[in-house]
């Protein structure tokens, strides 16, 4: 077997072993010491890998391939610059490459360019076709926000590679920011991605052979790539803090690559914590099947560094999706999806739309953390100020046109939008051309990028008077946190999950009446709020309050209820029926 072949297959030993033996006939062969480096790269030989790359580049200068593989190791040692150097000379060298300029562009996305990214896949896409860079255009389109162009280039792209699976998984992503999407045409986009990942699926087949007993301590695995600071994070830590060891042994599966305090925090509450960041999707699902999880719970969905081929393996015989992705699946091989009765109404249609079968968590699908140490809710400045610290991605066309009417309708209000995509260049540019677009000037906006640390985050909610939900995908870490600093948020109910989340939060928050039916309804709501300085500053009163008092903000009957659904996943099984 060839090096190539055996890193494909996962035996980066094994290749090592081979390429050691094979580079004393050809010590300064570019392609074997190229060869090295990749292979190096693969066991984590960071230093000794960029030193074979140097030697192949040297002794081939003239080769963009081997400049690409030198720029690939230069990232892994962080060497960002260096690597953006030797991409661009390698485009320079090789113009018509089209590796050359998708790694140029993903380089460039890194460095959160988006804008010249795409530019440089326009180019590779005009020379021809490629479907890697179909995937990362459409990566690039998304990142700007462009949702409308995402959605109609990725269902040409999807045309002509039917077989793509991150193509075929991108179209169900975007189209939940799409304003006006139809839930029909939603679910069956992510339908076509499961029936697509069946028949894509290699010939593995696990068998469950352990006891079926419905009342013994169960393995329940965690399987997510964002056990760190993030959204995810804050409402899965109760379940893990406050779980029932003895009912309970939890297993966790963590591909998180940028691992930091909240890590190992978590990482406290497990009884196993395997580190899976490195593994194929093979590989992490006979690891799972391997420790004989009973109840496996993916915290991701079709968001990035998900693991939902190796889902579709079966490696547990119960499982579960929850929390990380507003949507169905697609995938069969699922079992459940956690949500709740305000989030997923119980009817025919919306039970149809999911290949899961929904458990209802009611009355709360989600339990929040507050930061511990948030600052008290106050609030500084002049208003009236509207605000949305929701991801740029969300802030679509339709929703622009709305927020454009409702600052004319309120004279004198700001808009404060807040976003880690306003680090990147083009998301902020294409919301301030909209807003010019519709009647509203850059003097009514501010944009704000990420700040250093969580606290210095939520300070910021000092400055608004209102919160804007985003529509038709909702906030949710957003949300609570405007709660939890006495701003209130208005939200738009609608069709799918990731349209009724504040409905779910607000009712349980205790302030239904910040829920609105219409677009109408909505910009009334806000522009009363806004007029009404003593309404806004009793909700800063008490809004906390009321969060700390609510469901949303109860660990331990939260966990009670996490525990129940999973024990009756469990039992359902066994064969067990409910009462």
């Amino acid at each position: 077997m060839k090096v190539e072949q055996l890193l494909a297959s996962g035996k980066a030993q094994e290749a090592l072993a081979l390429a050691q033996r094979l580079l004393p006939k050809g010590p300064a062969d570019p392609g074997l010491n190229s060869l090295m480096s990749l292979v190096l790269l693969r066991l984590g030989r960071h230093e000794q890998a960029e030193y074979y790359a140097l030697r192949a580049q040297a002794a081939e200068p003239g080769s963009a391939a081997l400049m690409v593989n030198l720029a690939m190791v230069l990232q892994a040692r962080k060497k960002q610059d260096q690597a953006l150097a030797w991409l661009r000379r390698a485009v320079e060298a090789a113009p018509s490459d089209a590796k050359a300029r998708l790694a140029l562009a993903n380089t460039l996305m890194d460095m959160h360019d988006a804008p010249a990214a795409a530019e440089h896949l326009r180019v590779a896409l005009a020379r021809g076709p490629d479907a890697q860079v179909a995937v990362s255009y459409a990566g690039a389109l998304l990142t700007m926000g462009h949702i409308e162009e995402v959605v109609e280039f990725t269902k040409g792209a999807i045309r002509d590679y039917p077989d793509e699976a991150m193509l075929v998984a991108g179209l169900p992503a975007a189209l939940t920011y799409l304003y006006g999407a139809e839930p029909s045409e939603i679910a069956a986009a992510h339908r076509a991605y499961g029936e697509l990942m069946d028949r894509l699926k290699p010939a593995v087949r696990f068998e469950h052979t352990g006891s079926r007993d419905p009342v013994r301590r169960l393995r329940v695995g965690l399987l997510s790539p964002d056990l760190r600071q993030h959204s995810v994070s804050f409402f899965i830590e109760p379940f893990m803090e406050h779980h029932d060891r003895a009912g309970i042994e939890l297993m966790v599966y963590s591909g998180t690559r940028d691992p930091d305090r909240v890590t190992q925090r978590l990482r406290a509450h497990a009884s196993v914590w395997r580190e899976t960041a490195d593994l194929s999707d093979l590989q992490l699902a006979q690891r799972v099947h391997a420790d004989s999880v009973d109840v496996l719970i993916e915290l991701a969905g079709h968001t990035l560094g998900n693991n939902l081929p190796a889902m579709n393996l079966k490696p547990a015989p119960v499982q579960v999706t929850y929390c990380g992705y507003p949507d169905t699946t697609g995938l069969r091989s699922i079992d459940y999806r956690i949500v709740d009765s305000l989030t997923d109404p119980k009817t025919p249609e919306v039970d149809s739309h999911a290949t899961e079968r929904l458990w209802r968590l009611d009355p709360c699908f989600l339990c929040y953390r507050p930061l511990a140490d948030a600052p008290e809710p106050a609030r500084h400045g002049e208003g009236p100020v509207f605000g949305s610290f929701n991801a740029s991605r969300k802030i679509n066309r339709g929703l622009i046109a709305l927020w454009a009417r409702l600052l004319r309708e309120v004279p004198g209000s700001r808009l404060v939008l807040k976003s880690f995509d306003f680090r990147s260049k083009g998301a902020a540019e294409r919301i301030l051309a909209g807003f010019e677009a519709e009647g509203v000037g850059a003097q009514r906006l501010e944009f704000l990028a990420a700040t250093p640390t969580l606290a210095e985050h939520l300070a910021l909610y000092s400055g608004l008077d209102v919160a804007l939900d985003a529509f038709p995908y909702h906030g949710t870490t957003t949300t609570c946190e405007a709660l939890w600093m006495g701003v209130p948020v208005v939200t738009l109910e609608g069709r799918t999950h990731a349209g009724r989340v504040g409905v779910s939060l607000l009712t349980n928050a205790g302030v239904p009446e910040l829920i609105a039916r219409t677009e109408d309804e909505y910009v009334a709501l806000a522009a009363g709020l806004a007029r009404d300085s003593a309404r806004v500053q009793h909700y800063r009163r008490t809004l906390r309050g009321k969060m700390a008092a609510s469901a949303i903000c109860d660990p331990r009957g939260f966990c009670t209820r996490f525990e129940g659904a999973i024990r009756g996943m469990w039992r359902a099984y066994c064969g067990v029926t409910a009462g």
